[in-house]
């Protein structure tokens, strides 16, 4: 399989926050907002009537004191341009449903990346966050960026700062890799030196199964390494894998509808939300 990547393909000028507006939410808040100024993009922020973890809407959360807090220490001094370019919009659905107040937003808007915030890594409420959020990632079938309340990320909240350094890509041999690789290249936007570290990890479930060829372009900016490992735990074999590589990140392309990367009892890319280690972007086939 021969790649060869579009670095203009998929821009992102609409970025899509929904929120409860609760303390785990800041996170993924700040990973939102942190893009969305330095693509110069259009940030939503949105949440169903009713679900509101607090009444303090008009201020919270507050990107105008992110952004003072930001600029006093010195991040955005390179990027004010591209914060000029932004604006911002809160809005309210009347849908109390979650899932289908976001997939009515982006049935009649224009969103290029929706960012979501899920809880720990263990527990019943773990499980029923990530369900919810991987619900609204089928459904809106759009670019998505998974943030982890306690896992790690790539995004300073007191300072702006973005060190999105070294990506994970696993390889599924039925899937097209492309777009996730278009996607993890094209966030050495978000950098202000950019400087990237791309893994290609390939799983082998049997014994005469052999890796896809996957030839990654030559950037200045993005050294590409290949990982192989052989086991039958594919989803264990990735999680590892991000640990052993410190990933800031995971990119997963996925169709959503099949199970993927050799696994047969459910979808690859659900079973590593359910414990990712760090952001993981979903990039729909």
């Amino acid at each position: 399989m021969s790649i060869l990547i579009d670095q203009g393909d998929g821009p992102v000028n609409f970025v899509l926050h929904p929120t409860d507006l609760s303390e785990a939410s800041l996170v993924a808040f700040h990973h939102a907002l942190a893009i969305a100024i330095r693509r110069g993009a259009q940030f939503t922020l949105l949440h169903a009537v009713g679900r509101r973890a607090t009444d303090n809407w008009v201020d919270f959360p507050s990107v105008r004191q992110t952004l003072k807090r930001w600029r006093e220490a010195g991040t955005t001094d390179e990027i004010e341009d591209r914060i000029r370019r932004s604006s911002v919009s809160k809005v309210e659905s009347p849908i109390r449903d979650p899932v289908a107040a976001c997939t009515d937003y982006t049935g009649s808007h224009p969103v290029d990346l929706v960012v979501l915030a899920t809880e720990g890594r263990s527990g019943l409420s773990r499980l029923i966050r990530a369900s919810r959020a991987e619900r609204l990632a089928r459904e809106a079938s759009l670019f998505t960026l998974f943030v982890p309340s306690g896992g790690r990320s790539f995004v300073d909240a007191a300072t702006g700062g973005v060190s999105l350094r070294r990506i994970l890509v696993p390889i599924d041999p039925g899937t097209d890799p492309r777009p996730a690789m278009i996607r993890a290249v094209q966030s050495a936007a978000l950098l202000d030196d950019p400087s990237l570290e791309i893994t290609l990890l390939h799983v082998h479930t049997g014994e005469a199964e052999e890796a896809p060829s996957t030839d990654a372009p030559e950037l200045p900016y993005c050294k590409w390494s290949v990982e192989v490992r052989r086991s039958e735990d594919v989803v264990g074999t990735v999680l590892e894998t991000a640990e052993d590589i410190s990933a800031d990140a995971i990119y997963m392309s996925t169709s959503w509808q099949k199970s993927g990367l050799g696994r047969r009892d459910g979808n690859v890319t659900e079973a590593v939300l359910q414990a990712a280690p760090c952001p993981l972007a979903v990039v729909p086939v």
